[in-house]
């Protein structure tokens, strides 16, 4: 059997050298589009080869599902990786410095373990099934259950809603007129990490890919969370989805936008 807790410790130094490419490179002279808004940098190209090689090596017979260099329809295997190079590109290559390294590790189609990495603040977020979510070793929850008018809500308007204009701002009115207040730091990793912690009470973002948020989702559930997905229903390993997380109430008042 896998020793996890030690696995996660080999994890953290290998996805903080990674890190370290954000600072090394210049990511606003070394980019291409991909799409509306979805950009590609020489860092996500280093960072995923840098890990690729590593991970692969650290469980016999692994295999890497990740955004970049073809690897996005890889099969899930007995052990796979599932890796986001950069979460928040368009950010890097703006220098709006709020990006982040996510990794999982599923078992077949179970997420066992999860990370994130945020190289500017020098955060890491994880969990262990089954073990609790930690940043920076100790132990994170998710916020208390409050009236919905004083929570603070993140929600991602990112590429999946691209020609839905109308819905978004419907779905951004709402939360506005009934909130403290809308994030918006165009990373659905990291904002999952701050509904884990209690930075955010709840995220809500949709067309997310399962790179953006396999590692994400076990960290809220390990922090006391709720994550389901954009019919309401438990998130488990689908290529594509969205998210709605954070604690119980929140969550609750967010169902409204469930189709």
């Amino acid at each position: 059997m896998l020793n996890y807790p030690k696995i996660l410790e080999k994890i953290e130094k290998l996805m903080k050298e990674a890190g370290e490419i954000f600072f090394d490179l210049d990511p606003k002279n070394n980019f291409e589009m991909k799409g509306r808004n979805d950009f590609v940098t020489e860092v996500d190209f280093e960072v995923q080869e840098f890990l690729e090689k590593n991970l692969l090596n650290l469980i016999e017979g692994s295999n890497l599902l990740a955004e970049e260099k073809g690897k996005s329809s890889e099969d899930l295997r007995d052990y796979t990786w599932v890796l986001d190079p950069v979460d928040g590109t368009t950010n890097l290559v703006h220098g709006f410095n709020h990006s982040v390294i996510s990794l999982a590790l599923l078992v077949k189609s179970e997420i066992v373990l999860g990370a994130i990495y945020d190289p500017f603040r020098d955060e890491f977020f994880s969990a262990i099934k089954g073990q609790g979510a930690k940043l920076n070793g100790g132990e994170i929850k998710v916020s208390p259950d409050k009236n919905f008018s004083d929570t603070l809500i993140g929600a991602g308007t990112g590429g999946g809603r691209a020609g839905r204009s109308n819905e978004t701002f419907e779905m951004l009115r709402f939360i506005f007129d009934r909130t403290n207040g809308i994030r918006r730091l165009g990373t659905a990793a990291l904002e999952m990490c701050y509904a884990a912690c209690g930075r955010y009470d709840a995220f809500i973002d949709d067309a997310l890919n399962l790179w953006d948020y396999a590692a994400g989702s076990l960290i809220v559930r390990e922090a006391g969370g709720i994550v389901i997905n954009m019919h309401g229903e438990e998130v488990h390993c689908e290529k594509h989805g969205g998210i709605i997380c954070g604690n119980r109430l929140a969550v609750e008042e967010l169902k409204r936008f469930i189709y």
